[in-house]
């Protein structure tokens, strides 16, 4: 079944953009300014405002700060029903300077259009004319990453193939290509087959490693909550208040799309996801009970073990042409070595199974 992504775009994409142009051109990229990339937004309103404000939902420029009412407000209906890329582009910069850049969280898809525009002028003035900022990420994350054929494209103005990208929804997914970016921005640390994809002080940051730096804190929603928002990516804190299984504070960066559409990755290295059209967001509990599973080899949770080499699965899959070390009776295989085992979401004393991200779905 094809899923939609909706806002899980502006992590999926835009977030993952960022993150790679970081990598690839340097740590200048997140302080590039909007006005100098996106020829429209050369305007007093958006003086000062970074590549990075704008992924943080923290530009400055606003008409309500009250949690998502500019998201649903006529402003931004204007900017979700124009097609061309001219009434789109200015839609999307009609709103007031309201605050200083980076001091206020206030939710608009249209900031994203904005940051993905820039960043596509930005990617021509370093390769050059004809780059096009979606097929580049394809091209070096996404086909990296065996995605589908459904997410190697996007929507664009125009209806134009040769449009614009929307960058904070638009996008298509299948139920493997949630779990694969789950975990590559989780578990692998942005790395593709150990090569480092994606800046990893930003991906550290954006998914809470850094006590440090924990974004900027959202508006409160309407059942009192508060989030953190960072590059397109949400976080929120669990304690022993929630669930007893959270011995210590633990913050939980996560993908949330209209509707109910959630993806969340664990500290320790597991998935939970949920695709819904009734408006359900709280997955509190389900987050409890995926925080119990082992670590993830590579992921930066708790709950993980070290094996020594004596403890580790010997001649796991026969390639070997010999038993050993393992013995065989008329009914039973047995290894005597120790039971440890690195694979995925195992735990001490398990016997060797396959590596697996868990998740779950539901759709309505």
């Amino acid at each position: 079944m094809v899923l939609p992504s909706y806002s899980l775009a502006k992590t999926m994409f835009a977030g993952i953009v960022l993150m790679r142009l970081t990598q690839v051109y340097g740590s200048s990229v997140p302080s590039q300014l909007i006005r100098d990339w996106v020829s429209e937004a050369d305007t007093s309103a958006w003086t000062g405002v970074t590549f990075q404000n704008t992924a943080n939902m923290a530009t400055g420029n606003y008409s309500s700060s009250a949690f998502e009412s500019d998201e649903s407000g006529s402003g931004m209906m204007a900017f979700f029903d124009a097609e061309a890329y001219g009434p789109k582009m200015t839609a999307a910069l009609a709103f007031p300077h309201s605050a200083a850049p980076g001091t206020k969280w206030v939710y608009h898809s249209s900031d994203t259009f904005v940051l993905a525009q820039a960043m596509q002028n930005y990617l021509v003035s370093k390769a050059g004319a004809g780059s096009d900022i979606y097929r580049w990420i394809r091209d070096q994350v996404l086909v990296p990453l065996h995605l589908s054929p459904d997410v190697l494209t996007t929507e664009r103005t125009d209806n134009s193939a040769t449009g614009q990208p929307f960058g904070g929804y638009g996008l298509f997914y299948t139920q493997d290509d949630i779990a694969k970016v789950s975990r590559f921005l989780n578990a692998d640390g942005g790395k593709i087959g150990g090569a480092q994809k994606l800046d990893p002080t930003m991906l550290a940051d954006a998914m809470q490693q850094n006590p440090a730096n924990r974004g900027i804190t959202t508006t409160a929603d309407t059942t009192g909550k508060t989030y953190q928002y960072q590059d397109g990516l949400w976080a929120r804190q669990f304690t022993s208040a929630n669930n007893q299984v959270f011995t210590s504070p633990v913050y939980v960066p996560f993908m949330s799309g209209f509707g109910g559409i959630t993806a969340v990755m664990l500290p320790n290295g597991a998935t939970y996801y949920y695709f819904s059209d009734n408006d359900e967001f709280d997955w509190s509990a389900a987050a409890a009970q995926a925080y119990k599973l082992p670590a993830t080899g590579g992921g930066g949770g708790g709950g993980g073990w070290t094996c020594t080499a004596g403890q580790l699965l010997g001649n796991g899959g026969f390639e070997t042409g010999t038993a050993s070390p393992w013995t065989a009776g008329d009914k039973v295989a047995s290894n005597k070595r120790g039971k440890c085992r690195t694979a995925a979401n195992g735990s001490p004393g398990s016997t060797a199974s396959a590596p697996r991200t868990p998740t779950s779905s539901r759709r309505r």
